[in-house]
């Protein structure tokens, strides 16, 4: 017992030889503050999405949680980044098995056939001296969390996806609706055209225009439908509608699209802060850390290899006599095994682990670059929708005043009425942009939240 203990002790004295893994130059310069109309200090928070302030939309979110296939896949994974640590973490404990035998052989020595019993348990244990058993269980930990962080990623595209489909969706609605008024009041615009002509106080040309004009907005709506159908489709696969739902009942709408609350202040923070908000920055950094940790643990091929091996158990030639005090037996036993000549594999191992860690540097770098290039386009959007926002409303108040006045020209016989059917037609379009500059300001706001990260931390 005692040279078991002393050669336990080494073993323990040995481990402090640990291979560690690699050490890579991952530093990256970072501007000071965001290129900005406007910066706040206010804290990003985890639902962002309440800040428009629309239930059915946070509804949608919480469907899109619970359902979405692609968040399943993502959660699972998670579990079987678990699962897979688990067994390394194994390997560092050591291992007890129970097993038992019974035999009856014969030799050509013996004139009679011979009886064997046996039952016994054995601990097994590799003494993990180069690290490679715990710098494995290390990789496992970094994958574990790497999946965590990818989840959180994938939870937070998700999410902005349903925002940006759900606003799409009612812009749509607005557009529909546009469209609907404008084929109405063209309707009416063509009847009193022909009823003028058939009373012969206009021409056939004012009646022809008016016609015209009253096919191209019957043409408008059908296409605006489609894509409402389409777009309804996308958002139910979003949020996990099972096929009759998504046929039957469709997709429940909020507020208008002009109801819909901005955030006054989109929370930025310092450009830094991107490191630790952003889930697939930390999902690339700690793939980069199990990269290395996996460099160390092939290393440690070209190390020996010390394995101890324990038995106590019973063993008898009669079953009867199985658990006497003489049928007692023990073993121990120590195993060291170093590599000769292996063809180089383990040379070949290590570079493999090697060229794995400089994709993982390549990654976790172009993970911040993009992280970088689309914050600063999303506060660049952002900016400059609010102008064309603005700008597309004057446009649209000075056409609405330039249609009425065109009407009175024509109505007193100052004009033709090809001036209020320009004036019709600048003014629908008009009304189309100004849903669609709505929409994409909602849009943009929604991309800089996904692209500072939306306050996610790992496991939320």
């Amino acid at each position: 017992m005692h040279k078991t203990a002393l050669a336990l002790l080494i073993a323990a004295a040995l481990s402090g030889c640990a291979l560690t893994p690699p050490v890579v130059n991952t530093k990256t310069e970072f501007p000071d503050t965001w290129r900005s109309d406007s910066v706040s200090d206010i804290s990003i928070g985890k639902n962002w999405w309440a800040q428009f302030d629309d239930p059915v939309l946070d509804n949608l979110v919480a469907a899109a949680e619970a359902n979405n296939q692609n968040l399943v896949i993502a959660t699972s994974r998670i579990d079987e980044a678990r699962a897979a640590l688990g067994i390394s973490s194994a390997d560092q404990l050591p291992r007890l098995d129970i097993g038992s035998k019974a035999g009856r052989s014969k030799s050509s020595q013996l004139s009679s056939p011979s009886d064997s019993y046996s039952i016994g348990a054995s601990a097994s244990w590799e003494l993990d001296l180069w690290g490679r058993i715990k710098n494995t269980t290390d990789a496992g930990k970094a994958d574990l969390l790497a999946s965590q962080y990818n989840r959180d990623a994938v939870a937070l595209a998700l999410y902005a996806n349903v925002a940006q489909s759900y606003f799409n969706l009612r812009a749509l609605d607005q557009q529909l609706a546009i469209a609907q008024d404008t084929l109405k009041t063209r309707q009416e615009s063509f009847q009193l055209r022909k009823r003028r002509f058939e009373g012969g106080v206009t021409s056939e040309l004012d009646m022809r225009q008016a016609e015209v004009e009253l096919a191209a907005a019957q043409a408008s709506v059908p296409g605006i439908e489609q894509s409402i159908t389409k777009v309804a489709s996308s958002l139910g696969i979003l949020i996990g509608q099972n096929p009759r739902d998504m046929i039957e009942s469709g997709i429940t709408r909020g507020k208008d699209l002009k109801q819909i609350s901005l955030p006054v202040n989109v929370p930025l923070g310092l450009p830094s802060e991107l490191l630790i908000r952003r889930p697939d920055i930390q999902a690339s950094e700690q793939s980069l850390k199990a990269a290395g940790a996996r460099i160390a643990a092939a290393r440690a091929a070209y190390y020996p290899t010390i394995s101890l091996t324990g038995l106590l158990g019973v063993e008898s030639a009669s079953i009867g006599d199985l658990f006497s005090g003489p049928a007692k037996t023990w073993s121990f036993l120590g195993n060291l095994a170093a590599p000769v000549f292996d063809n180089g594999r383990t040379a070949a191992n290590v570079d493999g682990a090697t060229a794995r860690q400089k994709q993982a540097v390549a990654n976790y770098r172009l993970s911040i670059q993009q992280a970088f290039a689309e914050t600063q386009n999303a506060l660049a959007a952002r900016s400059s929708s609010v102008k064309i926002v603005a700008a597309q409303q004057q446009q649209l108040d000075s056409l609405t005043r330039q249609l009425k006045l065109a009407t009175l020209r024509y109505d007193n016989g100052f004009s033709g009425y090809l001036e209020v059917l320009d004036a019709q037609r600048s003014l629908f379009q008009a009304q189309l942009n100004l849903a669609a500059a709505q929409r994409d300001q909602l849009n943009a706001t929604v991309d800089l939240y996904k692209a500072l990260g939306g306050g996610w931390k790992v496991g939320s």
